[in-house]
């Protein structure tokens, strides 16, 4: 089975509105009953987004953990480093570089937030995955 791959582009917004988009579309792919890895930039993104996932929505409770933290037996675990199948089925990417071992996923959802850099590492990951023979569907969302 071939993976999906979805841009999901903040449209509009504050410069941290991406942080908040990737926690909504965590929280999408949680419930949907996936395992999910959160893949961040760097350690600090990975701490902002850990104790976002806390806080972004009164209504929701997503189970997560570092991955530093070691084995997750959690449904989301953050981290940034490779992702391994056998962990998730879903990526969440928050990082500059594409997921080139995407093989063995089910699907990876790529955030891009509203700041210039941002739109262009998004058109570079975009153009990787094209390259991949792969046909990856962009959704702008406003917050």
């Amino acid at each position: 089975m071939a993976c999906r791959v979805d841009f999901y582009v903040q449209a509009t917004g504050a410069a941290q509105g991406y942080l908040m988009l990737a926690c909504r579309v965590t929280e999408k792919a949680y419930q949907a009953g996936h395992r999910i890895y959160l893949r961040c930039q760097d350690e600090d993104q990975a701490s902002q987004v850990d104790e976002l996932l806390w806080t972004f929505s009164q209504s929701s409770f997503v189970p997560h953990q570092l991955s530093s933290s070691g084995r997750s037996e959690a449904p989301v675990t953050i981290g940034y480093g490779s992702p391994s199948n056998e962990d998730a089925q879903v990526i969440v990417s928050l990082a500059d570089e594409p997921v080139t071992d995407f093989d063995g996923f089910a699907r990876v959802a790529e955030i891009v937030g509203s700041e210039s850099a941002q739109r262009d590492s998004g058109r570079k990951r975009f153009r990787f995955y094209r390259e991949q023979g792969l046909d990856p569907v962009t959704h702008e969302i406003r917050l």
